[in-house]
């Protein structure tokens, strides 16, 4: 028997918050070195998994340069939730921002949130994604 010895980079594992109390999000960041990010988005007062949204980027059908892209998704929710609702706006961004394909599972949860709490949400949910994003450009991981 043959062992191959091959060098394996390590997966990176970082998580950024955005948000006060009860409307404090979570981002959950596991990067592969390029191939791909697995998120996890929860935030709320009980935090779960609600659905899950991967996003493929691909150049634009009417793309003129390299970076005109959009993002393919697809969306598992558990029944009754809508956490993806959250999710699948950062799945893109990441997928389109990144070049990578990305995995969003989220669990958000208030108790009889009202429509401006919700927006409050899902706008700390894209701060996360942004603070997530400046920090991945900068740095190699």
């Amino acid at each position: 028997m043959t062992v191959e010895k091959r060098q394996v980079k390590k997966m990176i594992t970082k998580e950024y918050f955005y948000g006060d109390g009860k409307y404090q999000i979570s981002l959950q960041v596991t990067m592969t070195d390029g191939n791909g990010l697995c998120c996890f988005l929860t935030g709320g007062q009980k935090p779960h998994l609600g659905g899950t949204v991967v996003s493929a980027p691909r150049e634009k059908s009417s793309a003129i340069e390299e970076s005109d892209r959009t993002a393919d998704f697809w969306v598992s929710s558990v029944p009754g939730h809508k956490d993806v609702e959250a999710a699948i706006p950062i799945a893109k961004y990441l997928a389109v921002t990144l070049n990578e394909p990305v995995s969003v599972s989220a669990g958000i949860h208030i108790e009889n949130a009202k429509p401006d709490e919700i927006r409050l949400l899902c706008g700390n949910c894209k701060k996360a994604a942004e603070i997530f994003v400046e920090e991945y450009k900068k740095h190699s991981f």
